[in-house]
């Protein structure tokens, strides 16, 4: 699975990112950039997950990636704070199943 963390800026992301890929599976693919950098990397990604502080974009994400099929949603606020990896990568498999 490919995920693709977008925030406004890509630094606090990078962070869940690599909380992240200490809990992937082989595989597994997690890569966070700053949203204006989206449309440029999101070919071949399987989820987008937007920061709680962009979550005012969900719609725009949402109608940019339809026509792939992307999934994309808002990283859950309190793991965002806490940086916890685990619970994110089961809210990007759940995007999935």
């Amino acid at each position: 699975m490919k995920v693709l963390l977008v925030c406004s800026a890509g630094m606090s992301t990078s962070l869940l990112m690599n909380s992240m890929r200490k809990v992937a599976e082989p595989g597994d693919e997690v890569v966070a950039v700053p949203y204006s950098e989206m449309d440029d990397v999101v070919a071949g990604y399987d989820v987008v997950l937007l920061g709680p502080q962009i979550r005012f974009r969900l719609r725009e994400a949402s109608e940019k990636l339809q026509p792939s099929g992307t999934p994309v949603d808002v990283i859950d606020m309190r793991a965002y704070g806490t940086m916890d990896g685990p619970t994110v990568m089961a809210q990007a498999r759940g995007l999935l199943a």
